[in-house]
């Protein structure tokens, strides 16, 4: 006990040391301009709608489309690991902070658990677990706390060895448990809990199927209710499926592992875990794997694809593309990245072993302590945090007042590529305010026709055919110069 309270207070300073601003600036400050404000919005609907029992995806942005927070990751473990502290705040910002605290620091203590039960040793647990967590590796995702937040995808993968190696069915529902909690914030994570638990089962002699078969079926229904409005997504829209070369654009070139994260110190130590030949049959091709899908469906350096007579090279990514379902609705293959990091932290731990055991006391503290400093110095912490003002304009007092189905358009209307886009996400943490829909919005997908619409209005303002058209979508108001008007 006094162990975990020294892990837990100790996360608490390593949060505080990475990102302060979520401690001292925790009502004004968030980790970047943009998708963090998304992403606190979308914490904030989704608890609303838990409070006020609306539908679990109802969003208030993109009126008059339905279940619209399906544009992005839900979030909702972090909204329900938060929603106590909705008693004492409703500060949207607070509610984000807070949840950055929390996740940060059980993905700290769930680090260790799984390293401890891999190494058996407390010294090669602090060391890994300070690798996983200060690597830029993950510090770059610090702004997306889906990726950020690694507590449910670590332990999943810790339950699911427990009941490997310990045959305890009691696991393998944790397993399932914290799985659905992953699903629950971002279904990417899911898959590679999923391609992790794969490989662990093929290399694993025993294969328990009927076992795994008859404990999964009372998750299944919980796992298709909660995608299925993604699935409706992509049967509704055909640009919700990301085209190939969107992947490909947003994938990793060869050198970008060694340049893009400035986190030379894991590598550096890495390539001396891989000179030991640490015999380590499951994680290798974990590592293999994960390494191969971050580069996408074609091979790039330098931010150019590279061609052998015109054509580009084709690697593993693609089959997946074409063939595993839910790889088109992804446009990112470089996330995979996070499971690259912990197989080679898993790989970096396996090989301290030997070393570890003929070390004294002093020369561990010392060991971890240099790895520590070296982490520290190329992480540039702390981490920075940009000011966000949602003190609402005294115009959507006005809004507030509206009758319950008003719709309302906001003007100038920002796209996502537009200069001043960042309004737009601001405008939604608004909505949780004024609690009126919206027909602006800011999110990981936009339908064709809302942008073509968009584009029309801030091409020809509201001409008639706009007006036909907004009225057609139910909007009944809009804001211009900070000033309300009916919709002629």
């Amino acid at each position: 006990m006094k162990r975990w309270l020294a892990i837990i207070i100790s996360s608490l300073l390593l949060v505080l040391f990475i990102y302060p601003s979520a401690f001292i600036y925790t009502q004004d400050t968030l980790p970047d301009r943009n998708d963090t404000r998304l992403i606190t919005y979308i914490i904030g609907q989704v608890q609303d709608n838990l409070i006020n029992h609306q539908p679990l995806f109802y969003g208030r942005f993109f009126a008059p489309d339905q279940n619209t927070l399906a544009y992005s990751d839900l979030f909702l473990t972090s909204s329900l690991v938060t929603l106590p502290f909705r008693l004492f705040t409703d500060s949207p910002i607070v509610i984000f902070n807070l949840a950055f605290i929390i996740n940060s620091v059980l993905t700290s203590c769930s680090a260790f658990l799984l390293f401890f039960y891999l190494f058996k040793n407390n010294w090669i647990a602090i060391t890994t677990t300070l690798l996983f967590t200060l690597s830029g590796f993950h510090l770059h995702y610090y702004p997306h706390l889906q990726m950020f937040s690694l507590w449910p995808f670590l332990l999943s993968i810790y339950f699911f060895l427990r009941f490997q190696k310990e045959k305890r069915p009691l696991f393998l529902t944790l397993f399932f448990i914290t799985t659905t909690l992953q699903i629950f914030e971002t279904i990417f994570l899911a898959y590679l809990i999923f391609f992790t638990f794969f490989i662990l089962f093929l290399t694993s002699p025993q294969k328990p199927y009927k076992t795994i078969i008859v404990y999964l079926l009372p998750f299944l229904p919980i796992w298709i209710l909660f995608i299925l409005p993604y699935l409706q997504l992509h049967l509704s829209f055909p640009e919700a499926s990301r085209p190939i070369r969107d992947a490909a654009h947003f994938s990793l070139g060869l050198e970008q592992p060694f340049t893009m994260y400035h986190s030379l110190t894991l590598i550096g130590i890495f390539l001396l875990a891989f000179l030991t030949k640490v015999k380590i049959k499951q994680w290798w091709p974990i590592f293999l794997f994960s390494l191969t899908m971050s580069f996408g469906p074609v091979v790039k350096i330098l931010g150019q694809t590279v061609k052998i007579f015109e054509l580009p090279i084709p690697l593993p990514y693609t089959i997946f593309y074409y063939l595993f379902p839910g790889f088109t609705g992804f446009r990112t293959p470089s996330r995979f990245i996070v499971l690259t990091l912990l197989s080679a932290t898993v790989i970096i731990g396996f090989s301290f072993i030997p070393l570890i055991n003929k070390l004294k006391i002093k020369t561990k503290i010392f060991l971890t302590f240099f790895i520590f400093s070296l982490l520290l110095l190329e992480a540039d912490l702390p981490l920075k945090g940009f000011p966000v003002n949602i003190n609402m304009h005294p115009v959507y007092q006005q809004v507030a007042a509206l009758p319950q189905n008003a719709v309302i358009l906001e003007l100038p209307i920002k796209l996502w590529n537009m200069p001043d886009n960042e309004i737009e996400s601001i405008r939604s943490l608004y909505s949780l305010s004024h609690r009126h829909r919206r027909l602006g919005g800011y999110s990981g997908f936009a339908t064709n026709n809302w942008i073509n619409l968009i584009e029309k209005i801030n091409t020809n303002g509201l001409n008639t055919d706009n007006l036909k058209q907004l009225h057609t979508l139910g909007v009944t108001h809009y804001i211009k110069n900070n000033q309300l008007f009916p919709l002629p």
